[in-house]
C-alpha cells in the first residue's frame, strides 16, 4: 500500500533536537545556469554552474516546563549570524514513516527571524534560513 506523508509527518531538526511546535517548513534548491552561447549560435545554450539552498520555518513561540524556548532560539541566532558567531546550525527537514526517516540534513545560518501577535492567534516566529556548502544527507 503507498504511503501518503502529511505535515503530520514533518519534522524540523536543529542541532539534532527536534522543534516540538513547528507548524510549516520548506527548502528551496536552486541551480545557476551559465550560459554557454557564442556569436555564431542560433540558440542559447547552459551549463549547470553553482548550487544553492535556503528555506522557512515557522514555529510557535512557547515556554515549556524546562524554560526552553525553540523560536526564541532561532530568533536570537539572527543577532550572532556574520557578527559573534560563524557556525551554521545544523538542520534536518525530516518525514516520518514510523521508525523510519526520509531526510535532508544541511548546515545553514538564520538569515531572518520575525515575530508577533495578533489578537486570536498564537504568536508565532518565522525563520529563514540560509544552506552553507552542499546537503550533507538526502535519504528521501
Amino acid at each position: 500500500m503507498a504511503k501518503v506523508y502529511t505535515g503530520k509527518d514533518g519534522v524540523l531538526r536543529v542541532n539534532d533536537v527536534d522543534q516540538l511546535k513547528v507548524t510549516t517548513w520548506s527548502l528551496q534548491a536552486e541551480v545557476d545556469m551559465l550560459e554557454t552561447t557564442t556569436l555564431a549560435d542560433d540558440d542559447r545554450s547552459y551549463v549547470p554552474g553553482v548550487r544553492s539552498f535556503s528555506g522557512s520555518a515557522t514555529l510557535l513561540y512557547y515556554q515549556d516546563n524546562a524554560s526552553r524556548n525553540d523560536a526564541a532560539t532561532l530568533i536570537k541566532a539572527v543577532a550572532t549570524t556574520g557578527t559573534q558567531s560563524t557556525t551554521p546550525i545544523a538542520l534536518t527537514l525530516r518525514l516520518r514513516d514510523g521508525a523510519s526517516f526520509k531526510d535532508i540534513k544541511l548546515n545553514a545560518f538564520v538569515s531572518s527571524a520575525s515575530y508577533g501577535a495578533n489578537v486570536g492567534e498564537v504568536v508565532s516566529a518565522q525563520i529563514s534560513f540560509r544552506g552553507t556548502g552542499a546537503l550533507t544527507t538526502v535519504t528521501i
